[in-house]
């Protein structure tokens, strides 16, 4: 192993601390995007035009969501 990282495991866990790549791909990226595509919700435009609440409950998500990743950008930075 290079670059500094372990892998050490015990009865019930292992715990990597190096970038995990499978067949070409990092596993933390993919877990992140994943994460973030989960937390987009499809705005149903026919619902929302039979339903004014649901428009803004969305937007209100949206909004909440936009706040949420500035948030978590800044914690990463």
């Amino acid at each position: 192993m290079t670059g500094g990282g372990s892998i050490v495991s015990d009865d019930d866990k292992v715990n990597i601390s190096t970038d995990l790549i499978v067949q070409g791909r990092d596993i933390l990226n993919e877990l992140d995007n994943l994460h973030q595509s989960m937390l987009l919700l499809p705005r149903d435009q026919k619902l929302q035009d039979k339903y004014p609440e649901l428009k803004e409950a969305y937007d209100a998500y949206q909004d909440l969501y936009r706040g949420v990743l500035i948030a978590d950008k800044m914690r990463n930075t």
